[in-house]
């Protein structure tokens, strides 16, 4: 007696609930007001499709599942915005978890009672399982209104280990399988369309590529920038050459200030005949005086080189390497007689003119410090007559 008592209070509560679930979408179909909270509806039993290379998938979701059912308690309310189909006896609405990374989709009576769940999209949740849902990093499914389909990729975590210059990108992400989704007139979820994508690149970022060349009469050095942000590139010019090529075997670009020049990608174009064989990286450290808005580099003086460093070229494909602190700080040893003869014969005498005390700071040999001026990228090929080299000379802004 006392259990079928509960049961009945229970069904009591359960259909007010619903009552007030129905008034409550109404509402919020004639905008009366913001939103509906879902967490007194219980739970909601989760599809799960049983697909080669979804298996890691599936049990990663099956953790946060009790009995094959999600509860519904932590979401948030529904908006207008989440509700995506309203038919004769049920709604279809996207769920949003608080962390807004996972995307459920969900079908209810128009009662309010679930019907059945699928995680539509999981940004960035399963990669520790190398694969997730998505449609794009801008738009994380799709629905086409005429085929009343929700579409997304299952996708594959992994780095593309030697890019093109066509696609000059590292990005970790290819699609692995496109999938549409339906929901039947009994609010139950169905795949009506599945096909593999092969490795096709799923980018996080819409960019156009720019690309800059340097070219040389064996060879040419190619770097890509975002178009839409100039400030991307090492050098502005697409082409840039001596007129003389043949007789030259380097050429320097000065960089702008603050200029990525770090783990950059680089490609290189070898002519006919022509064989990359390596390419290394080295720097050179110099001694700066910065002032207030002035700055005297002693470039000329004692210069700190850097052994060279293999960069690994594969495929006619480098990245440059990045410095420690403790690399940048590297300089060789010196007498203070040097540094102050060397000093006055570039930056002046030491001690500020009267009529600048109080008003502007010039450098001082109080204020030394030793700075990277240059990053030197050394290709050697093998051409028809020989080995032979060509440097690509990066000189680095230390002040604007």
């Amino acid at each position: 007696m006392l259990l079928l008592l509960s049961q009945a209070c229970f069904s009591q509560e359960q259909g007010a609930t619903n009552s007030a679930f129905s008034v409550a979408l109404r509402q919020l179909l004639d905008n009366q007001r913001d939103s509906i909270p879902i967490a007194s509806l219980g739970d909601i039993p989760a599809k799960q499709f049983n697909r080669e290379g979804w298996e890691f998938f599936n049990q990663r979701e099956g953790k946060e599942l009790q009995n094959g059912n999600l509860s519904l308690n932590g979401f948030r309310p529904i908006v207008q915005e989440d509700i995506v189909e309203v038919r004769e006896d049920l709604i279809v609405v996207l769920l949003h978890g608080p962390d807004q990374r996972k995307i459920h989709l969900a079908s209810l009576k128009r009662n309010g009672d679930p019907i059945q769940s699928f995680l539509l999209s999981d940004r960035f949740g399963y990669l520790y399982e190398k694969n997730f849902r998505a449609y794009s990093f801008e738009e994380p499914y799709h629905y086409d209104e005429r085929k009343k389909t929700f579409e997304f990729y299952q996708l594959i975590y992994g780095y593309e280990k030697i890019p093109v210059i066509e696609s000059p990108t590292q990005d970790p992400i290819y699609h692995q399988s496109f999938h549409q989704l339906k929901i039947n007139n009994q609010g139950l979820f169905d795949l009506v369309f599945s096909s593999d994508t092969g490795d096709i690149l799923f980018n996080r970022e819409k960019t156009t590529p720019l690309t800059h060349e340097v070219e040389f009469h064996e060879l040419s050095i190619l770097c890509v920038s975002n178009k839409n942000n100039p400030e991307s590139a090492l050098w502005q010019e697409e082409y840039m050459t001596h007129g003389d090529m043949e007789s030259h075997d380097s050429i320097t670009i000065p960089l702008s200030y603050g200029a990525e020049w770090q783990e950059r990608f680089f490609f290189l174009r070898p002519r006919e005949g022509h064989q990359i064989l390596e390419v290394s990286q080295r720097h050179e450290n110099i001694m700066v005086f910065p002032g207030d808005g002035t700055t005297c580099e002693l470039g000329q003086w004692k210069r700190y080189q850097s052994p060279w460093l293999d960069l690994h070229c594969e495929d006619d494909f480098f990245i440059t390497r990045s410095y420690s602190p403790e690399e940048f700080r590297r300089f060789p040893d010196y007498l203070p007689e040097e540094l102050l003869a060397a000093f006055q014969s570039t930056c002046g005498n030491e001690k500020a003119p009267e009529e600048h005390l109080g008003v502007l700071a010039i450098p001082s040999l109080d204020n030394s410090r030793i700075a990277a001026a240059r990053i030197v990228i050394r290709i050697e090929y093998l051409s028809p007559s020989g080995k032979k080299m060509k440097y690509l000379i990066l000189e680095l802004a230390n002040s604007c």
